[in-house]
């Protein structure tokens, strides 16, 4: 039992973390809208990369009212000091992907989208099961590459897939105010 209590409190510690600053790469999960306000929301955003979730768009630096009211109610819910912008960051966890806001003013926008399943892929149909060899059949060769990750820059949206070895761990929809 302490075990576990142990196991669940770094867990959180870490969440917080990766929440408080950002993760170490950003992707931002783009949902097409459904609703007037919500397609607004993408419109006003021309990013580069999006991420698609049933239907919904969710463009990074978009405002994230309207998508997260399209999205419903997440799974859990988190707010920390912002590292991206002066104010209080949120995190939005879904089953298969989360959102983690920046502050602007009086609007809250997709700081970035993390894939955590391979039950949602992007638009090119890379998901968690893919390999580096699909990625680059997809999408070219990479903006840049460090260890462990390959990152695609289109306008000032960056899409970073993370690898543990040859695994791919996860993939991110990064806005500009994340680096």
């Amino acid at each position: 039992m302490k075990n576990k209590i142990l196991a669940l409190g770094v867990i959180a510690a870490l969440s917080m973390a990766m929440v408080a600053c950002g993760s170490s790469s950003n992707d931002t999960k783009v949902i097409e809208a459904t609703t007037n306000d919500a397609a607004e929301a993408t419109t006003a955003v021309d990013s580069g990369y999006v991420f698609s979730y049933e239907g919904t768009e969710i463009p990074v630096d978009a405002d994230v009212a309207p998508i997260i009211e399209v999205l419903g109610e997440p799974n859990s819910y988190f707010e920390s000091p912002s590292c991206a912008a002066d104010g209080i960051g949120k995190l939005y966890t879904y089953s298969d992907f989360e959102i983690q806001t920046y502050p602007d003013g009086d609007v809250d926008r997709v700081l970035y989208v993390l894939l955590r399943t391979d039950n949602v892929a992007t638009a090119e149909g890379i998901d968690l099961s893919s390999s580096k060899e699909d990625i680059v059949s997809a999408y070219g060769e990479p903006s840049s590459e460090a260890t462990g990750a390959m990152t695609y820059e289109k306008n000032d949206v960056s899409l970073v897939f993370i690898f543990d070895d040859e695994s791919l761990i996860s993939i991110e929809y990064d806005s500009a105010m994340n680096k």
